[in-house]
């Protein structure tokens, strides 16, 4: 009975020596793991204060980003008000293109018209100087008839 009694001791000392032994093991392993926790926890919070100014900065450049994106969409529309603006200008130079051939056209019919008039002009001179030549004439053949008819007469 001793001789149970002694192995079932054995058994609970043996028993008990295990838990302690594996609670002990289990200890170490939960401190182990909380020293890798903490470490990696240090880690994390050294990398958020190396993150920080990288993140402000990249708040900077996607701001600077926002600002050049708006400054090229307006420059984008300035670029089409230019271009429209273009367009009219040519549509305006062919006008005015049109309009100086007619301009040309039309000086070109004024001068002929000038010439034709001044044709028309000599053309007028000449009968009215023949004109003045046939009334003279005619003024000195009635001067003489009139002569003619009053020594008749005297």
């Amino acid at each position: 009975m001793f001789l149970l009694l002694g192995i079932g001791a054995g058994a609970i000392i043996a028993f008990v020596g295990g838990y302690i032994l594996a609670r002990s093991k289990a200890d170490r392993r939960q401190a182990m793991y909380q020293v890798e926790i903490d470490e990696l926890l240090q880690a994390n919070e050294e990398m958020e204060q190396e993150l920080r100014p990288l993140k402000k900065r990249f708040k900077e450049l996607e701001a600077t980003l926002n600002q050049e994106y708006v400054e090229k969409a307006a420059l984008l529309e300035r670029m089409k008000h230019i271009g429209d603006v273009r367009r009219e200008l040519e549509h305006e130079r062919s006008i005015n293109r049109q309009l100086n051939e007619r301009i040309a056209e039309l000086e070109q019919l004024v001068g002929k018209l000038e010439a034709q008039m001044a044709a028309e002009a000599e053309s007028i001179e000449r009968q009215l100087d023949q004109i003045e030549d046939m009334k003279r004439k005619v003024i000195k053949e009635v001067h003489a008839i009139v002569k003619e008819i009053a020594e008749k007469k005297g």
